[in-house]
């Protein structure tokens, strides 16, 4: 039996969306804190009880974001897993537990005690597990309609030109090349570098240019995808993909390197790549 704890896990939210997710955790955080008042928070004067619970709810929303949004590049890797991804939540949780601990004491000029500390700690895990268990079940809900959505998706009509004169925008330019034979394209200021595979023979050529005047001459070549503002790849050389959507890359089967795949387009390419090459890793 397949254990669902070791299968890949991989973000499906946006930037702006996993933004307002913190954003709608903090305040959760606050009305739950300010509403019901736990944990003795009643005895406390009104005044101090919105204080407290804005206190904590922007500790979540800040914690929420340095973890995400920086530490999460350091840790999370393209073996990143299920379970992985429930201790990191559950790691979160507790660090938020923590640095509220941090924020009662400073507030009430308390010493360190370690009892309270980790009852802090204990309550951050579960008050922070009632939204971690909402956002799972949106995450495999959206996960599952996206499945939905691709499965209906008509197989790829495959279209190749013998040949393709690609000038990029410059009608000084005049290379000819057979499409098929074209790695990888990438753009470097008013450069524009030409890739090629013929006979197992890698061969680069670079004209001036843009890269969209090139893209747009490869137009009815469509297993070209632009993966990045700088990169036009070829996905009959794309041997997988791997890493979560922040910080995507495409291996190539036949040259050496991993090309970067922008966040706004790593949909698309995972899609494409699913549908018509490999797995993602």
């Amino acid at each position: 039996m397949l254990n669902p704890f070791r299968q890949p896990y991989k973000e499906v939210a946006t930037i702006k969306n996993r933004v307002i997710s913190i954003l709608i955790f903090g305040l959760f955080i606050f009305l739950f804190l300010f509403l019901f008042k736990p944990f003795g928070m009643a005895q406390l004067e009104s005044i101090h009880q919105f204080l407290l619970s804005i206190g904590f709810g922007f500790i979540t929303t800040f914690i929420l974001l340095i973890y995400n949004f920086l530490i999460a590049r350091v840790i999370k890797d393209r073996n990143w897993t299920l379970g992985k991804n429930i201790l990191w939540d559950l790691f979160i949780a507790a660090s938020i537990g923590a640095a509220n601990y941090v924020f009662i004491s400073a507030v009430f000029n308390i010493g360190f005690v370690f009892k309270y500390f980790l009852f802090s700690v204990w309550t951050g895990i579960l008050v922070g597990s009632i939204p971690i268990t909402i956002s799972y079940f949106i995450v495999y809900n959206k996960m599952y309609r996206n499945a939905l959505r691709e499965a209906s998706i008509p197989e790829e009509n495959i279209t190749w030109e013998e040949e393709v004169v690609i000038t990029a925008g410059n009608t000084k330019n005049d290379f000819r090349v057979n499409p098929r034979h074209i790695i990888y394209m990438c753009s470097n200021d008013n450069y524009v570098t030409i890739v090629t595979n013929k006979n197992n023979i890698t061969n680069k050529t670079t004209i001036r240019g843009t890269l969209k005047s090139a893209e747009y001459e490869l137009r009815k070549n469509n297993r070209f995808i632009r993966c990045h503002k700088c990169y036009l790849v070829n996905l009959d050389f794309v041997d997988k993909v791997t890493g979560p959507n922040q910080n995507m890359k495409i291996s190539l089967s036949v040259a050496d390197m991993e090309i970067p795949v922008a966040r706004s387009r790593a949909e698309e390419v995972s899609r494409r790549v699913e549908k018509t090459v490999h797995p993602i890793k």
